[in-house]
């Protein structure tokens, strides 16, 4: 699979989630420090979240170990 189609396949998995599922996976990330308040996330718009949880999910692949 393309770098390309990855990424589309991301995007269109991300702007499947709702809000809960979007802190969800956004507090489940493996090995990025991210520290988001409940009160941070509660007043973020439901696109700026998802815009916040690709950018999280982008930097996590980017720093898992190539093989």
């Amino acid at each position: 699979m393309s770098s390309s189609q990855s990424l589309n396949d991301l995007v269109q998995n991300i702007y499947s989630l709702d809000r809960e599922h979007c802190i969800h996976e956004l507090r489940s990330l493996p090995r990025l420090r991210l520290d988001f308040s409940d009160e941070f996330l509660g007043g973020l718009s439901l696109d700026r979240l998802r815009h916040v949880l690709m950018a999280a999910c982008i930097q996590a692949h980017k720093r898992q170990p190539r093989k």
